[in-house]
């Protein structure tokens, strides 16, 4: 695989939002994203990782010049979406957004391998984490999710995974991948370190303050190159709404109760 060799530049301007260099600046940018609260980062085990709380709205697997196959992983259908090969910046399909600044976007189905635990996924697991999108180092990736309706709740789940283990010309490795919209996890690309081993997933969720809610994907200390597999987004019920819900049925319950009280003290 063709890998960058890692650039002398630091910081970033994201073309979805810009981002001033100085450390302070971006901190107080990102404290302007709409929060995602995402949940600690899960260990890559089989198909039940896939979530399927309330509806999907939309799922991709992300990948090289060669488009990676649609896959279905607990009963999720994850359509393609192909990194162009040249100098990539941007890249949309449907309704989503992935950028990158100062460097470029590659893509790559090369991220699987014949190794156990790996092997041990069923095919279509290791189809949709066998390719992924990654960036130019240092570099950042803005993931900007369209399509949303404004108040509503969603729940976003992301992979990062790297089972063949690959390492570059220059001795960089995909290992740990950052994601931030105001909170932040970060998740190991492989947790073992060896051909075989297996990445991580995270879901977050957050309530739409518009159409688009963005995140970031950065480069930890100690890995470079950060690297996205998969991503759905589902919509999920307000729990305020559930809340409602029930307490409506309660009430209406311990009502038929009295009634019925009263009706046989009579």
């Amino acid at each position: 695989m063709n890998m960058p060799r890692r650039s002398v530049l630091h910081g970033a301007s994201l073309a979805i939002l810009v981002l001033p260099l100085a450390a302070t600046t971006f901190t107080t940018a990102k404290a302007a994203l709409p929060p995602i609260v995402w949940g600690s980062p899960q260990t890559v085990s089989g198909d039940s990782d896939v979530s399927t709380t309330g509806s999907l709205v939309y799922a991709f697997t992300f990948g090289g010049t060669s488009a990676p196959p649609s896959a279905t992983v607990n009963g999720v259908t994850f359509s393609p979406f192909r990194i162009p090969g040249g100098i990539v910046t941007s890249t949309t399909v449907g309704s989503v957004t992935i950028s990158e600044s100062p460097g470029t976007l590659f893509g790559s189905n090369s991220f699987g391998t014949a190794s156990a635990p790996f092997s041990g996924l069923s095919s279509n697991y290791q189809s949709l984490l066998g390719s992924g999108a990654y960036a130019d180092t240092p570099a950042n990736i803005t993931v900007s999710l369209g399509g949303l309706t404004s108040g509503q709740q969603y729940q976003v789940q992301w992979w990062t995974n790297n089972s063949s283990n690959i390492l570059s010309n220059f001795g960089e490795s995909f290992s740990n991948t950052t994601a931030t919209a105001v909170n932040a996890v970060t998740l190991d690309a492989n947790t073992t370190n060896i051909v075989g081993g297996v990445g991580q997933y995270a879901i977050g969720t957050f309530t739409a303050a518009g159409t688009t809610q963005p995140f970031i994907l950065s480069e930890t200390a100690g890995g470079f190159n950060p690297l996205i597999n998969a991503l759905q987004v589902r919509l999920v019920p307000e729990p305020t709404t559930s809340a409602i819900v029930l307490l409506g049925a309660a009430a209406g319950f311990v009502a038929w109760r009295r009634h019925s009280a009263r009706a046989s003290s009579r």
